[in-house]
């Protein structure tokens, strides 16, 4: 590997919607991937046209052409589209290193119809910035060289760590839903601001500030997150009172049933 990071690997991205967009310009901007060394394949010719001017690499609607000389082809489609995808991709003669992006479809579904060497990953939407969190397991099959290369992809898009695949559902309910439940809470802050007399703008521009200072602490500090919420709890003050009523809400009860729920769903899709 380069010292900046970069790897050797050519990349095919097959799909390439918002989140696989993402994670390339992210690969392009962090220099770890050159637009020579990165194709994509999409269902729709205009679809493609545009991402090869967005991006500046390589697009087609050809699975058999943007496979040809990859290395690693990343599954960046619908979890909907497989049943029709994955047997074209098993019947093509190329073997890449797998990794699936493919919220909900299991390992071992992946490699009875593709075989080889399989990674899944489960990214979330930070990855754009380079601050998300990202989940990997493998099969087997997945050697040495192939958990390099995935370490040299997963850098520039964050914090990573390897997980069961038991526990993905739980890692998508808190790390894939999570950014939506911070905006959601983001949301509902600005508005209370509002209600006490600030006009939008102003209830906004504080919310959205407040939410990234904290976060900003939170990446830098060692203490536990209990600790810091308690360095801005002075006792009988404001924090406190605020608190004591989120508390009399069943706040942490209500967020623990909605991860409860988005695992529950998880489960239900792939019924």
């Amino acid at each position: 590997m380069a010292d900046n990071g970069a790897t050797s690997a050519r990349i095919a991205m097959i799909g390439c919607g918002n989140l696989g967009s993402a994670i390339v310009q992210r690969w392009l901007s962090s220099a770890t991937l050159t637009v020579d060394q990165l194709t994509a394949c999409t269902a729709r010719e205009h679809t493609s046209q545009q991402l090869a001017r967005t991006l500046g690499i390589a697009c087609s609607t050809d699975l058999a052409r943007t496979l040809a000389s990859a290395d690693v082809a990343v599954l960046a489609f619908k979890p909907q589209q497989r049943a029709l995808l994955l047997p074209r991709l098993a019947a093509l003669p190329q073997r890449p290193l797998w990794i699936s992006l493919l919220a909900g479809v299991p390992l071992a579904e992946l490699q009875a119809t593709l075989g080889g060497r399989v990674v899944r990953w489960m990214p979330n939407t930070p990855v754009a910035v380079g601050a998300g969190m990202v989940a990997q397991c493998t099969t087997a099959a997945v050697g040495a060289d192939d958990l390099t290369t995935c370490a040299q992809l997963l850098r520039p898009l964050g914090a990573s760590l390897g997980l069961a695949e038991a526990q993905f559902d739980a890692f998508t309910a808190v790390a894939g839903c999570g950014p939506a439940y911070v905006f959601a809470f983001c949301e509902a802050l600005a508005a209370a601001a509002t209600a006490q007399g600030l006009d939008e703008a102003t209830a906004g521009e504080i919310a959205r500030q407040t939410m990234i200072g904290a976060a900003q602490l939170l990446a830098v500090s060692s203490e536990p997150m209990a600790v810091l919420r308690q360095q801005v709890t002075s006792k009988g003050g404001m924090t406190e009172a605020a608190l004591a009523s989120l508390g009399a809400q069943h706040w942490a009860g209500v967020l623990d049933q909605a991860v409860a729920a988005a695992v529950a769903q998880a489960k239900q899709l792939r019924a």
